[in-house]
């Protein structure tokens, strides 16, 4: 049973990991696209950048 969790939670892991929170964030609370500002990456460093610190901690994390 010890594997079942193991592999539920990589699985759990890596589908969160993929989430662009960023693009998600811009769209939703800032109605841009942040792939289309600043260094034009989708990263937590561009969130910042563009949108501040409100925006860019949730990304990071």
């Amino acid at each position: 049973m010890d594997w079942v969790l193991k592999i539920i939670s990589l699985l759990t892991a890596y589908i969160l990991g993929s989430i662009p929170t960023s693009i998600w964030v811009g769209k939703i609370f800032y109605h841009i696209d942040i792939r289309e500002h600043g260094s034009g990456n989708a990263g937590a460093t561009n969130t910042f950048r563009v949108m501040g610190a409100r925006a860019g901690f949730p990304v990071f994390f």
